[in-house]
């Protein structure tokens, strides 16, 4: 082997020592620039990313994410949908009304999972930060009111509601609901207020409800031919309507021949609560929040107070259903869908395919008690049974530890989820809230 230092050492002065160490210090002058030439082309071949790209990457992101849940909402994948929406405000993608809305959103899937606690933090989140549209904040303020409901929480619930008119004074859910909860402490002339203001923002059938309401306040002050007089209403809007018949047919023997002393007052039997729209339908679609009218069943209200004996007579069960959780229609970016025909597909199915059992069935709501479930089942079951059909419906009894004993009212057997989506569909359309169940 060549010794290089012997080769070297006649252009370097010195012994081969000399030489060598002359050679290294030579060799790592020629590497180090080398080294900085080839790094500075490699970190030129590697693109970086702007800053505007990457807000346009967050907002695509954020924008895709509320999409996701509002298509899991519109197909009863509420979980998925609160992941969807943690998820966009994780992303750093959305406005300060972004944030809100999601907020509000999470809150919707919350409550229709049964965590009206989740449901409250999120829609006072989205209140708190001053950045939902006007429109959209009057309807956080009822959500939040139905989830305080749920939570036995009245006094919060009646604030909620009395906000909500006070920034929307048409809203016909929300002055039915503070109607019933006058009555129910017996201020029958602010009940019958709110009844009427409820029965003039509203149209069609979703009228026999609040007409129901104020026909029991006005019996309670004396005005029996009022009372009559609503009722009948009532009635002709909904010849289903029990209720409404049933005690028509109580007070009408006593229609003139009570006297202004000894007035004799048929006790109230059921006050329900909202149960249509949210009195919104009519108005301007906005593609932020729109949560117009999807019905949804909670739990009744805690008693806060009842009038004397002698008047408002034994106290009974409220059936509270009230209404109005829908945001999958105008989540931020998310772009319009084609309508689907559900209504008349469902409606199109032979009481033969309807009565089949089947793997997947709808949910229409979770009481506290049995029998409310089973009066709200008589209370939907005429705009129901066309949809799913006629294999009867199922009230199942559901402990869910800390939060209590639920009911929930179930119906139909459909063998594919598609024909299953598309009656909850249909009933939506019809105001009655429902998810599809396995099993």
């Amino acid at each position: 082997m060549v010794d290089l230092r012997h080769v070297f050492a006649g252009v370097f002065r010195g012994g081969p020592d000399d030489v060598a160490s002359r050679m290294r210090n030579l060799m790592e002058k020629i590497a180090r620039p080398l080294a900085m030439s080839l790094l500075a082309g490699l970190l030129v071949a590697v693109p970086s990313m702007s800053p505007s790209v990457q807000a346009d990457t967050a907002r695509a992101e954020a924008a895709a994410l509320m999409n996701a849940g509002a298509d899991a909402i519109e197909h009863g994948r509420f979980d998925k949908a609160a992941a969807a929406f943690s998820n966009a405000l994780d992303s750093g993608g959305l406005t300060p009304e972004g944030r809100a809305l999601a907020y509000h959103h999470r809150g919707v899937a919350f409550q229709k999972v049964g965590r009206p606690d989740a449901a409250i933090a999120d829609y006072s989140r989205a209140i708190d930060t001053n950045a939902l549209p006007a429109n959209v904040l009057a309807r956080a303020h009822y959500n939040r009111g139905i989830a305080y409901g749920m939570s036995a929480m009245p006094r919060e619930a009646e604030q909620d509601y009395l906000k909500t008119v006070e920034l929307a004074p048409d809203y016909a859910a929300a002055h039915h609901n503070l109607a019933n909860l006058e009555r129910r402490r017996g201020a029958y002339d602010k009940a019958i207020a709110h009844y009427s203001a409820a029965i003039e923002n509203m149209s069609g059938k979703a009228q026999k409800l609040p007409l129901f309401g104020r026909a029991l306040a006005l019996e309670q002050t004396g005005d029996l031919e009022s009372a009559a007089a609503d009722l009948r209403r009532a009635v002709a809007l909904d010849p289903e309507f029990d209720l409404a018949a049933s005690k028509l047919a109580a007070i009408a023997p006593q229609i003139g021949s009570m006297t202004a002393e000894n007035p004799q007052i048929v006790p109230a039997t059921l006050a329900p609560f909202q149960a249509a729209s949210s009195g919104h339908e009519g108005g301007e679609i906005i593609r932020i929040s729109s949560i117009g009218g999807w019905r949804t069943t909670a739990t009744r209200f805690t008693a806060t107070g009842r009038a004397p004996d002698a008047v408002a007579g034994p106290a009974e069960n409220d059936a509270l259903t009230t209404g109005s959780l829908r945001p999958a229609d105008d989540i931020p970016g998310k772009t319009p869908g084609r309508q689907l025909s559900s209504e008349r597909a469902a409606s199109a199915m032979t009481a033969a395919d309807a009565a089949a059992p089947g793997r997947y069935k709808l949910q229409l709501g979770a009481f506290r008690e049995h029998k409310v479930a089973a009066q709200a089942w008589d209370e939907i079951s005429p705009s129901a049974v066309p949809l799913v059909g006629l294999s009867g419906h199922t009230i199942q009894k559901a402990d869910l530890g800390e939060r209590g004993i639920f009911y929930r009212l179930r119906a139909g057997g459909f063998e594919r989820i598609d024909d299953a989506r598309s009656a909850c569909k249909a009933l939506e359309r019809r105001k009655i809230a429902c998810f599809v169940v396995d099993g």
